[in-house]
């Protein structure tokens, strides 16, 4: 069994030995580690040749800059193991990562999630084990019973990544799949929902294996339109429906979006800042729309009352000056 190992690289020099190593590190040593050059500006390039050049593992590949959704593409072409596992360049894995994966039994047609730990500046790093992943668990009994597992990852907030799973090549192949190069926001997402709509096995392993880094200014973490965000959670919610995916998921899917409105509205400063006039102009681009997909019914057992709430707001008010209210009034 091989397991491809995808890092896209770009301008990564000061974390990406760390990175490369932990993979060097591994207990499990079948794997081979990509290196996608995207056109680092940076010593980040160096790096992968120097690892390359020290163990016939690690193949490097140069291309110019065009995104860590062409960056990862161009692994996927490379890549020729049975399995394919992402890695960020400034995140790390524990040396038992990949052997955990390799020992799920997925097969070609299943998935399989990790936990993961996060780190951010100033903070003392703290297992996400509460926040995320519940329990160990495997499903093998069919598509139908994959739903209520997804859904748990969607309300615990782990699913949407690609860089805590690992995925079959030969389902990736035989389904086409591709990162979306013209997203530049949620694109491991929309990846995710289309190979998941076709499996039949999903494992989830409740031990942390995956570090995540929280670091500010990184192309993760930068400002989302306003628009860029509403249109494409409504892409993620219609490509949940297209897909047959459950009502509990649909729903789920809907309070991402009001969830992120409202932290939107909450990063609003000003009443007549600029933000909160991109802001209200997008809702009412989106006021139609944002109706139809506002869905109280689903699931009541566990929606948010603060979503609740501004999904009641955003359905009932078409004026700027009430948007902008709305706005003022979340940011205090």
């Amino acid at each position: 069994m091989l397991i491809s190992v995808i890092i896209p690289v770009f301008n990564a020099e000061k974390y990406l030995p760390t990175c490369i190593e932990s993979i060097l590190a591994q207990t499990m040593p079948d794997f081979e580690l990509l290196l996608i050059n995207d056109g680092s500006t940076d010593n980040s390039k160096a790096v992968c040749d120097r690892y390359a050049s020290r163990d016939a593992r690690i193949r490097v590949f140069d291309c110019p800059n065009r995104g860590v959704s062409a960056a990862r593409n161009l692994g996927l072409d490379e890549a020729r193991g049975e399995f394919v596992v992402f890695v960020d360049s400034d995140d790390w894995v524990v040396p038992e990562h990949l052997q955990q994966f390799a020992e799920s039994g997925i097969g070609e047609d299943g998935i399989a999630f990790t936990n993961l730990f996060e780190e951010r500046p100033g903070r003392r790093e703290t297992p996400r084990t509460r926040i995320y992943v519940m329990s160990d668990r495997r499903i093998t009994t069919g598509h139908n019973d994959c739903m209520p597992v997804i859904a748990d990852l969607l309300r615990h907030r782990c699913f949407g990544w690609t860089w805590n799973k690992m995925f079959s090549r030969a389902t990736i192949e035989r389904l086409g799949l591709r990162f979306d190069e013209s997203l530049h926001y949620a694109e491991d997402e929309v990846f995710t929902i289309l190979y998941c709509a076709h499996i039949t096995h999903i494992v989830t392993f409740s031990r942390p294996t995956y570090h995540y880094r929280f670091v500010p200014g990184s192309l993760l973490h930068r400002r989302i339109e306003p628009q860029t965000l509403i249109r494409t959670r409504l892409k993620i919610i219609r490509l949940f429906e297209r897909l047959g995916y459950s009502n509990e998921i649909l729903y789920l899917a809907n309070r991402t979006l009001f969830s992120r409105l409202r932290r939107e509205m909450r990063r609003c400063e000003r009443w007549n800042s600029e933000t909160s006039n991109i802001l209200a102009y997008s809702i009412l681009c989106n006021w139609e729309v944002l109706r139809k997909y506002y869905r109280p019914a689903f699931c009541r057992s566990f929606y948010d009352r603060k979503i609740l709430l501004l999904g009641r707001l955003i359905c009932s008010i078409k004026s700027t000056f009430w948007v902008k209210l709305m706005i003022k009034g979340f940011h205090q």
